[in-house]
């Protein structure tokens, strides 16, 4: 989960937390990050693995809106990067995460979808050089 975490933030003396909040090469000019971690499971709470999905906010967030990858144990974590805009820093914003599992191991819905759970939240964010506070969504999808 750190690892994530580590592609937009500096080392963190805690590895299960975001570290220090930094502009990311993506990003170069982020004026702040959230940092968004969970797990996804199925309605028994087996962890699934091969799940994909993002994060998304807002076209008046100007942010980010980062993929979610689950690791095998369905564990996941991303940087949500603010970028710069007329109104300015805020430090919230309200998200949707979204999980899907679209893997070719897993059923589909009878239409061909992939099953799915979604989450809308608040996310915090923090300035550049800041810790921004973690924010757990774990999400449940109901495979037949």
């Amino acid at each position: 989960m750190a690892a994530l975490a580590a592609l937009a933030c500096a080392p963190s003396a805690d590895s299960t937390g975001p570290g220090t909040c930094a502009p990311s090469v993506r990003h170069p000019d982020a004026i702040g990050c959230a940092y968004v971690y969970g797990k996804v499971t199925d309605t028994r709470g087996m962890a699934l693995d091969s799940i994909d999905g993002l994060v998304r906010l807002s076209d008046a967030c100007a942010c980010s809106s980062p993929r979610v990858e689950g690791d095998d144990n369905g564990v996941y974590a991303v940087v949500v990067h603010r970028l710069p805009r007329p109104a300015g820093f805020s430090d919230t914003a309200t998200a949707t995460v979204v999980a899907l599992a679209s893997a070719p191991k897993y059923p589909r819905h009878i239409t061909g979808a992939a099953y799915f759970d979604t989450l809308q939240l608040v996310v915090r964010f923090a300035p550049i050089g800041a810790v921004p506070p973690p924010t757990e969504v774990n999400l449940r999808i109901p495979l037949p």
